[in-house]
């Protein structure tokens, strides 16, 4: 037990000495997007910093795609000549890490808050949609494409996360259209 409280005490010592060092360097464009990632419901500052560690330079990216493959959760190629394989892994080609970090917001994203009300009822009811049809962890990788592809949104637009429904996207995206 006295092995443990002591990792545990240094664990403390270094997240306190982390968050000093982002209260130095509030304007900078590091600390202001782990802030944005930290706006998304379910994500906390030990999965946000791990998450932009992880990215470095946002500038790396040009597209969802991109971020997607770095974290290694694209599908695998499995093709020789004619044979196409039916039986497609994620490629686990990108960060480890990162991967990870991923995998845990994916998880806390689609529970339940002790007092039964959703972190997020849109990648919730994805989630269960996914399981009609898909064992658990395939469903929590697409949730972990919905992820990626709301960080790379939220880094690229710098704004705060904002919880949007399917159909309201599609609305505001019409609004958006018509109006050019």
């Amino acid at each position: 037990m006295d092995i443990i409280e002591y990792f545990d005490r240094q664990i403390q010592a270094i997240l306190a000495e982390i968050k000093t060092i982002i209260d130095e360097n509030k304007n900078t464009r590091f600390v202001k997007q782990l802030n944005l990632l930290e706006s998304i419901p379910g994500v906390g500052f030990i999965s946000a910093f791990t998450i932009m560690c992880e990215i470095g330079d946002f500038d790396a990216f040009k597209s969802p795609k991109q971020l997607i493959a770095y974290f290694g959760i694209d599908p695998s190629v499995n093709e020789s000549g004619k044979f196409k394989g039916s039986k497609n892994r994620i490629s686990k080609r990108g960060t480890r890490i990162g991967r990870r970090a991923l995998y845990a917001v994916a998880i806390a994203l689609t529970r339940k808050r002790r007092n039964g009300q959703l972190i997020n009822p849109v990648l919730y009811k994805y989630y269960q949609k996914k399981l009609e049809s898909k064992p658990k962890k395939v469903a929590l990788v697409a949730i972990m494409h919905k992820v990626s592809n709301i960080i790379f949104a939220l880094l690229r637009d710098e704004k705060p996360f904002v919880l949007k429904t399917p159909e309201e996207h599609c609305m505001e995206y019409k609004n958006l259209v018509t109006a050019a």
